[in-house]
């Protein structure tokens, strides 16, 4: 089977996965990764680096000069990828206006549709849900043509990931194996010892069971480690003489900024009333673009659960707080001057401090609401129902309201209005069949994005990826 690796990782353990393919009669035709990883490149590869393909610059091994421009039959069946990938810039592309975004995207959809027709690959491996414009774009047309993928999601429970083939499917295995387990009733001394110390922590009443990366983004980004990142900021701007400049716009922004924005909107939530917690996702990140689907655009979110509101009842909303860490005083395209106002003036809806515990929202609210927050997950191990507009990791597990319309949130409003309850058995029988499915690994781990503490080391981390890889192989194409 001819195989792309879309990998741009720590490169030492991808020899692994090279070695393994090559084991069970693959042959890796074309590799994206990090650029000082080359060395581990497959004999008759292409290589590919992963700055370069962001960029939307081609392999220097291929000639591109017989590839050709997308034509309008292929633009119109592309037509909700394109919607999402012109999302997608937000993260690298803010800077462009949307012709430019749209013709940077017709430039790449040339070499990747160009790329896949002259190498013609059987299986696209991914290490995660597809979500630069690159493999997004890669994996959209492998969809298209129908190529076989797959993929990985960490999931922060333990030390599990799930693997996908389509990712809006979600995890094939878990929805089996939750079919199978349905009727039997499982106890808590069922789970392996990490997952019944994780489901404790959630269900014992802690006001703290914070996720490792919300800890990992505080230390990074705030206090001491922000005063030393600014710090570095002048030194930069005073050497290449952009101090001046700087100086000009911190001052502008001072005046008018997201977080004044913000701040001047909130109050004090009200626990007296009926209440649903609102919990925004960091953005632009994979979590809204692509899980998001259309409601990428976290407002639209709002609206439509504005409209569908029981009487009496209120939204309160609170922002991410990794959203103030990592973009500080900036307006970005996810945050523009106005946003949070336009939030703040929608019916029966309100803005509430960032600081506010999370937890102590979850506990006195009547339901919470996000695109696919961690927060869902964490209301549901707290027995309160979740409303997901996205495609969160964890849409399959019972008491999962999944809604993508006013008259889907009017109809949850109208389960929970009248009892509706999330049993105990039914989160112990999800955990379970986690536990028999979900790969032991960490995806974060190897990436280098979050140093979770691990009793695997990286290369075994790798091996257990490579070995869910090549079984899923055998078993989707048997």
């Amino acid at each position: 089977m001819k195989v792309f690796v879309i990998w741009p990782f720590k490169e030492f353990e991808i020899s692994i996965l090279f070695s393994e393919l090559e084991k069970n009669g693959h042959e890796v035709v074309y590799w994206v990764g990090l650029k000082e990883g080359e060395k581990y490149k497959p004999t008759g590869a292409i290589f590919h680096d992963h700055n370069d393909a962001w960029a939307g610059n081609p392999s220097k091994e291929v000639d591109t000069s017989s590839f050709a421009p997308p034509d309008k039959d292929l633009l119109s069946v592309l037509h909700k990828s394109e919607s999402n990938l012109l999302t997608m810039m937000n993260k690298r592309y803010h800077h462009m206006s949307v012709d430019e975004r749209k013709h940077f995207y017709y430039d790449m959809l040339q070499y990747w549709k160009g790329v896949i027709d002259k190498y013609n690959p059987e299986l696209i491996i991914f290490p995660t849900v597809p979500h630069t414009v690159y493999n997004y774009l890669i994996y959209e047309l492998a969809v298209l043509l129908g190529i076989k993928t797959v993929m990985f999601e960490d999931i922060q429970v333990g030390e599990r990931i799930f693997l996908y083939n389509i990712w809006q499917d979600g995890c094939l295995d878990l929805k089996q194996e939750l079919e199978k387990n349905k009727e039997k009733i499982f106890q808590l001394e069922d789970l392996s010892r990490d997952l019944q110390e994780y489901f404790n922590l959630q269900t014992e009443n802690k006001d703290d069971a914070t996720p490792p990366y919300m800890s990992h983004y505080k230390k990074n980004y705030t206090g001491g480690r922000l005063l030393e990142h600014k710090l570095n900021i002048i030194v930069n701007a005073i050497r290449n003489g952009s101090i001046l400049k700087r100086i000009i716009n911190y001052i502008i922004k001072l005046k008018n900024n997201p977080q004044k924005e913000y701040e001047k909107l909130q109050i004090k939530p009200d626990y007296n009333k009926n209440f649903v917690y609102v919990a925004l996702c960091y953005q632009p990140e994979r979590t809204t673009s692509p899980q998001g689907g259309v409601f990428v655009d976290q407002i639209l979110m709002i609206e439509t659960l504005s409209a569908s509101l029981p009487k009496g009842w209120v939204l309160y909303v609170k922002e991410h707080p990794s959203q103030m860490w990592l973009n500080g005083l900036n307006y970005s395209s996810c945050r523009y001057p106005g946003y949070y106002k336009k939030i703040a003036q929608l019916k029966n809806t309100f803005i509430i401090p960032v600081e506010t515990n999370s937890f102590e929202l979850i506990k006195k609210c009547q339901a919470i609401a996000t695109v696919t927050g961690t927060v869902g997950w964490e209301a549901i191990l707290r027995m309160k129902p979740a409303m997901i507009f996205g495609y969160a990791w964890y849409r399959d597990c019972p008491g999962i309201f999944k809604v993508d319309s006013t008259e889907a949130c009017r109809q949850a409003f109208l389960k929970v209005i009248n009892g509706f309850s999330i049993k105990k058995q039914d989160i112990l029988n999800y955990f379970k069949s986690m536990d028999n499915i979900a790969i032991n690994s960490q995806i974060d781990r190897i990436s280098g994005s979050l140093k979770r503490p691990s009793l695997l080391s990286e290369p075994e981390i790798m091996e257990n990826i490579t070995k869910a890889i090549i079984e899923n192989i055998k078993k989707i194409t048997n």
